[in-house]
């Protein structure tokens, strides 16, 4: 009672989640370099780490989704915090065995032995990811949309937000200094501080997310009824296709299939080998993308309050749609230095409709959604951009060159415009889903 008096429902919801977005953006920021430790030189072995937990986060998922649904919402909020816990502090000691083993200077080390941690490590790594996602369902799309009122969404969504972009920049500056902490006693001991702190954070997170909860009286679901784990696995394809929420999830799914991110891999390692960008400018370019992300938390609420929240979100997704096509004619008509900056520019402004149009789907998932799918259609949205995502960057592992990357360009605005065809046809063709009683219109 202490708890719900000192932080309301809304507080503590948004402080579960700065704990758990500062402590998994820390973690995965470090990863990388954890392994590039243990394996100098080995960047492949970071990118085959990452493709077996993509591919392994895209196979659990569906399975997940329906087990939320027939879940009490206690036990999915338990299972997704103690997951992640025993994931990092896995992860922590697999890391640290594998330093020791590789770099004990007695002789090479066993393949077999080398093989079999990584494969640990890689498990533990797919479960941190289906623990984080199952927490995020939980907690943004059904949580949220059940405690926070209906006039009150849109601006709590965007303090949401806010939490999310404000980690990505920080939670990574203070992850590294952490980091390149040493200590002649104690391999990887700026992985272990980190690992501690993402440990550490959730302690308060499942506290705060099981009170809530609890004085909430939300223990048991109105809908979904319990299944058999056999009923889980898999993912009926003609029934998600035709449900009349597919094809905004979809929408948003094809902006995944761009390369024209400032956090993007495969657009950083143009810029550097291509264009031949110092670091320092692609770092402050990858910095001020987080920035412009957040000029939308102001965009978004401001239009829906004036315009409504299918305006706003055809809005800012337009907006994306205008901006990247500029940027692409400097990137296509130009060699200079000039148009570079220029397609830069253009992509940095679109992340403020990117980010608003994002705002605007999730709150029409959040308000749409039937409780009792709830985890199901939320989980076919992380699929299809989990999916979008590895047909990314199959795409890009068949590039011949670097020069080829333009290609990708291409696609990528493709894929932008394509996403404002499906998301207005979808808006056309379920209007009359779309009901006054649901959905905030302008004022």
């Amino acid at each position: 009672m202490k708890l719900q008096k000192t932080f309301g429902i809304e507080t503590q919801l948004l402080l579960g989640r700065f704990l758990t977005r500062s402590g998994d953006q820390a973690w995965d920021f470090v990863v990388p370099f954890a392994l590039l430790h243990v394996f100098p030189g080995k960047l492949q072995i970071a990118a085959f780490y990452y493709l077996i937990i993509k591919l392994g986060t895209f196979f659990l998922t569906p399975s997940a989704g329906q087990w939320i649904d027939s879940t009490q919402r206690r036990r999915v909020v338990r299972f997704g915090i103690c997951v992640q816990f025993f994931a990092v502090f896995g992860g922590m000691i697999c890391f640290y065995t594998l330093d020791r083993f590789v770099h004990a200077g007695n002789g090479s080390p066993s393949v077999g032995a080398v093989i079999s941690l990584f494969s640990l490590l890689a498990v533990f790594g797919v479960m941190a990811s289906l623990g984080s996602l199952i927490t995020d369902i939980s907690v943004g799309n059904d949580l949220v949309p059940t405690l926070v009122s209906s006039h009150r969404l849109t601006q709590f969504n965007s303090w949401l937000r806010r939490i999310d972009l404000g980690t990505e920049v920080g939670a990574p500056i203070a992850a590294g200094a952490l980091f390149a902490f040493s200590s002649s006693h104690i391999h990887l001991a700026g992985l272990l501080l980190i690992a501690v702190w993402n440990l550490i954070s959730f302690v308060p997170e499942y506290v705060l997310l099981q009170n809530v909860i609890k004085k909430s009286g939300l223990q048991i679901k109105k809908n979904g009824t319990a299944k058999k784990w056999k009923e889980l696995l898999g993912l009926n394809v003609q029934e998600s296709v035709s449900n009349p929420l597919f094809w905004l999830i979809f929408s948003y799914a094809l902006l995944w299939l761009s390369v024209l991110s400032p956090h993007g891999v495969l657009l950083a390692g143009y810029l550097k080998d291509r264009v031949s960008l110092p670091e320092a400018e692609i770092g402050v370019f990858r910095g001020l993308g987080a920035v412009f992300g957040l000029i939308s938390t102001v965009t978004f609420p401001y239009l829906v309050a004036r315009r409504g929240l299918i305006a706003s979100s055809k809005l800012h997704l337009g907006f994306q749609g205008m901006t990247l096509t500029v940027g692409i004619c400097a990137f296509a008509w130009g060699s200079s230095l000039l148009s570079v900056y220029v397609f830069l520019g253009c992509i940095l402004l679109s992340r403020v409709g990117l980010y608003g149009f994002s705002n605007g789907e999730f709150e029409l998932r959040q308000r749409l959604i039937p409780e009792g799918q709830r985890g199901e259609l939320n989980s076919l949205s992380s699929l299809t951009t989990t999916f979008a995502t590895l047909i990314l960057f199959g795409m890009g592992s068949l590039l011949p060159n670097t020069a080829d990357f333009k290609y990708l360009v291409y696609i990528s605005l493709g894929a932008v415009l394509l996403a404002n065809i499906v998301f207005l046809r979808w808006v056309r063709q379920y209007n009359h889903a779309l009901s006054v009683s649901a959905l905030p219109e302008k004022s």
